[in-house]
């Protein structure tokens, strides 16, 4: 849908309804009263679709990868954005004679979006490669389509790209001049990423490093096993700590993030290797998901992630922490009143307590 969506605005056919159906609902809506006026309101809605429906579609398609309260604010926020400017110049009619006059802007705006839907495509279709872990739409190559399509869309408000809303004539206005420049500015600094840095909040929309070689910033020596459940108790047994576990997902914006901006803090990283590191994934295809979706809801009763718990080598839950933070504070907390809290199978296990006395002084105070 995004695809679609993003080759109609840049031009390659028009997504319009029928005219029969257009020309009946404006011969009903001509009549008086309620009616005349619900059906004005109709066909206007299907008139303005072409316009409006890449934006609409592509956010209920987005509505089906973050259900919730997200998806209702978009649909206020646009049905609001469009019904704002009828309501002020309903009470203000002199200001019609002031609107800018609909022209080669329009196609502009058209065009530029055409390229953005473009990239969210490329987004989505990185969660399902995610997902079904076929390794093709890495990080890498998304940022590398990212830049081409981002340098396009500069390119064209500068001239160099000929669609339509751009003439070859035409005078290069310093607004063009400066959407042109933050595009090409932002193509840019996806480049830095390409070659290993981080690219900090935009981590999160971005496929996970596949080496060290990524923004790894401090987190290169933490060691994460993958849905070995039993394998981590038994690690954690030898080694004498407790596991964190990280209920996470392929396709989860927030998890990502916590990894790439979180974890990578150098006194987070310094404090979580005091762990035996787990991530067990619940969104994807294959058994392993399927198991630890089911661990997650027997043990906690919710499968939402983000969702992090501290067990100690016999399977009993320390302590929990849902959703993301931004505040590393409060996890640092977390992390250190779970080995606080671990001190409690001591006896059953040979625990450090002289590497947990320092800690829980602190916690203490």
């Amino acid at each position: 849908m995004f695809g679609l969506f993003a080759v109609s605005l840049l031009g390659a056919f028009e997504i319009a309804l029928p005219s029969g159906l257009l020309t009946s609902l404006d011969r009903v809506s001509r009549r008086d009263g309620y009616l005349g006026t619900l059906f004005m309101g109709l066909t206007f809605a299907l008139t303005s679709f072409a316009c409006v429906g890449p934006f609409v579609g592509s956010l209920l398609a987005a509505s089906v990868q973050t259900p919730g309260s997200r998806t209702l604010l978009g649909m206020v926020s646009f049905s609001a954005g469009l019904s704002s400017p009828f309501f002020f110049l309903a009470a203000f009619p002199s200001y019609l004679k002031k609107l800018p006059k609909s022209g080669q802007w329009m196609m502009r705006v058209k065009v530029v979006m055409g390229f953005v839907l473009l990239a969210a495509m490329l987004k989505y279709l990185s969660n399902v490669d995610q997902v079904l872990q076929l390794g093709i739409l890495n990080r890498e190559r998304i940022l590398a389509a990212w830049l081409v399509l981002f340098s396009l869309a500069g390119f064209y408000l500068l001239g160099l790209l000929r669609l339509g809303g751009v003439s070859s004539d035409e005078r290069l206005g310093v607004g063009r001049l400066v959407v042109a420049s933050l595009f090409l500015t932002f193509a840019c600094s996806l480049a830095s990423g390409i070659s290993g840095s981080g690219l900090g909040e935009l981590e999160a929309w971005l496929p996970p490093p596949l080496s060290n070689a990524g923004p790894s910033r401090g987190a290169e020596s933490l060691t994460w096993l993958k849905n070995q459940y039993q394998e981590a108790l038994e690690q954690a047994h030898r080694q004498n700590k407790s596991v964190l576990v990280n209920f996470t997902g392929y396709a989860c914006t927030n998890c990502h993030w916590m990894k790439a901006n979180m974890f990578t803090q150098p006194e987070v990283a310094a404090e979580m290797r005091n762990f035996v590191l787990l991530d067990l994934y619940t969104d994807g295809s294959d058994a392993a998901s399927v198991r630890n979706q089911e661990i997650q809801s027997t043990k906690y009763g919710t499968i939402a992630i983000p969702f992090y718990a501290i067990v100690d080598p016999d399977g009993n839950t320390v302590g929990t922490f849902p959703g993301l933070t931004r505040d590393a504070t409060e996890w640092l907390t977390f992390l250190k009143s779970g080995i606080l809290q671990a001190t409690d199978f001591s006896a059953r296990s040979p625990f450090r307590l002289a590497a947990i006395a320092p800690v829980a002084r602190e916690v203490e105070e």
